[in-house]
């Protein structure tokens, strides 16, 4: 990991919580949001996502082959679920009710589909 990544991704942290400040949340919540991008930008490296290569400078990292093959694995599990749990959703309500689906039982599929994607990505990157 060069000093110019770390110099950059410091930078990007920083700004990151500078607007979130100035957009209205308290100091210290953007305080420590910017701290959580800076060990997320510190463990990315590490991750085993990319490949780490040195003449890239602030910009060093890229997607192999498997890696690539394991997030759009993950990306159509994702998929999968959320069409399941809206026609579920759709089911379920337009059977039992003659109102809407409600907004957080689509925040929920969408939250389900995120978790989906995140837990896949993982087993699948530890399976080798």
């Amino acid at each position: 990991m060069s000093a110019s990544y770390v110099v950059m991704r410091g930078i990007l942290a920083a700004g990151m919580a500078l607007v979130l400040y100035f957009g209205g949340i308290p100091w210290w919540a953007a305080i420590l949001a910017g701290l959580a991008a800076m060990a997320f930008f510190l463990w990315v490296p590490r991750s085993g996502r990319y490949v780490t290569r040195a003449e890239g400078g602030s910009v060093p990292f890229r997607r192999d082959e498997r890696s690539q093959a394991i997030a759009h694995k993950a990306s159509r599990n994702a998929l999968v679920t959320t069409v399941l749990a809206l026609a579920g959703l759709a089911i379920a309500y337009g059977r039992s009710t003659a109102t809407g689906i409600p907004v957080a039982a689509v925040l929920g599929v969408l939250g389900a589909a995120a978790c989906t994607y995140l837990v896949s990505d993982v087993w699948l990157r530890r399976r080798v």
